[in-house]
């Protein structure tokens, strides 16, 4: 049984990689596709912020409080932390301001209450406007800063309001944090750890999904594209066991998708070097991530079963099917359930309920994003291995029974 799947297994590799549009596909495409990707999002990412940090934007100001020191101080404050041009308005003029800002016109709108400088005086609060786009960028930048200015406005207020009454104003901080040690000392983190949590949100999902697209491309071509072709009967007249040809070609399909997601993985990390500051605004660099052995095997756990538990959900679908059509139709709905799954699996927090461990590829997701946070156990590597083979062959005893019977096989 083993020579012959052997054969199978062969016959299927050699067909798969001497066609120039497979490997061109499934290895070489993800390979410059994928660093390319992420390289022009990070740096699209990093221009948009500094064309945002850099325009001009246009703030309105009401001016029926323009006498008072506290508007002039905010004015003053604005002028030396924001890049803008003020235009100071009158009341009359509030609603033609909204409009404009509305339209994208303008960014900023703020006004100020008639009794600002008895407030102050009173040592009663008082509230200042801010009217903004929340649809703009440019317009949620500036708002963001003109709260900065806010809070500056305040601290400066109430130092004021403290020397008038002969109180340090060392009152205000009666505690730091951090003042009299490096950042180095401060960041406890394990090493690589950093870079690892921006690769554990990416590549997880990244992985299972490379996976299953070339288990589809493969896996349906090799069954249902064989039965078209007519060289699957030709195979089933043949005294080769029909155990040894499900065996050869699921690890055909199983060696194809993993060379595919190796490849995706390869052009992740190349990219890693130039994206990672760019997209996720972290200084961890990429050298400080390296994999120890440990870790390598753990992968591999996870990997090689949760390969094969995809591998078999596709070969079902085309085992049942009549034709390619038919059988891209059936896999449609699992790609779609594993995408979800998956990318949801992978945006979740570090805590992560009992039950996704014993959930196959939920438990996958987690055990390989935990691998690349570097705080992964082998308890949870092992279920997550285990429960992968455990519906994998349960998978794989259906698959022989179809391929067993004609009417199935063949829908007779």
């Amino acid at each position: 049984m083993l020579s012959d799947a052997y054969i199978i297994l062969k016959k299927e590799l050699k067909r798969l990689f001497t066609d120039k549009r497979t490997v061109f596909f499934m290895v070489v495409l993800p390979l410059v596709m994928l660093p390319l990707l992420y390289t022009v999002m990070g740096k699209i990412s990093k221009s948009r912020s500094a064309d945002i940090r850099s325009y001009r934007g246009t703030i309105f100001m009401v001016e029926n409080q323009k006498d008072s020191p506290i508007y002039q101080e905010f004015r003053s404050i604005i002028e030396e932390k924001i890049n803008a041009k003020i235009n100071e308005i009158p009341e009359s003029q509030i609603g033609v301001a909204k409009h404009l800002i509305a339209e994208k016109e303008a960014e900023l709108l703020i006004t100020f209450p008639e009794n600002m400088d008895f407030a102050y005086i009173a040592i009663q609060p008082f509230d200042v406007h801010i009217y903004f786009n929340g649809a703009s960028d440019y317009s949620s930048y500036l708002f963001r800063r003109t709260q900065e200015a806010i809070g500056s406005l305040a601290d400066s207020l109430i130092s004021s309001r403290l020397e008038t009454l002969n109180i340090p104003t060392e009152i205000l901080t009666p505690v730091t944090y951090n003042q009299t040690i490096t950042s180095e000392e401060i960041n406890l983190a394990k090493k690589g750890s950093e870079i690892g949590k921006a690769f554990g949100t990416l590549l997880p999902f990244i992985i299972i999904l490379y996976l299953f697209v070339s288990s589809m491309q493969v896996g349906i071509d090799t069954v249902s594209g064989e039965k078209e072709r007519g060289t699957l009967a030709i195979l089933l007249v043949n005294q080769v066991g029909r155990v040894s040809i499900i065996i050869g070609k699921l690890l055909a399909v199983v060696c194809a998708s993993f060379a595919s997601a190796l490849s995706s993985v390869i052009g992740l990390m190349i990219a890693g070097r130039y994206f990672l500051k760019d997209l996720f605004r972290s200084s961890a660099e990429m050298s400080e991530f390296v994999l120890n052995a440990t870790q390598i095997i753990q992968l591999v756990v996870l990997l090689i079963p949760v390969a094969v538990l995809l591998v078999s959900l596709v070969l079902i679908c085309a085992t049942y099917a009549r034709n390619s059509k038919e059988a891209a139709g059936l896999v449609m709905p699992l790609y779609m359930l594993v995408l979800i799954v998956s990318i949801g699996t992978s945006s979740m927090g570090e805590t992560i309920p009992s039950w996704m461990y014993y959930t196959p590829i939920v438990n996958t997701v987690v055990g390989i994003k935990s691998v690349f946070m570097k705080t992964s156990a082998w308890g949870n590597v092992l279920i997550a291995g285990i429960s992968s083979i455990v519906f994998s062959g349960i998978l794989i005893y259906f698959m022989i029974k179809m391929f067993k019977n004609e009417k199935i096989l063949f829908r007779i």
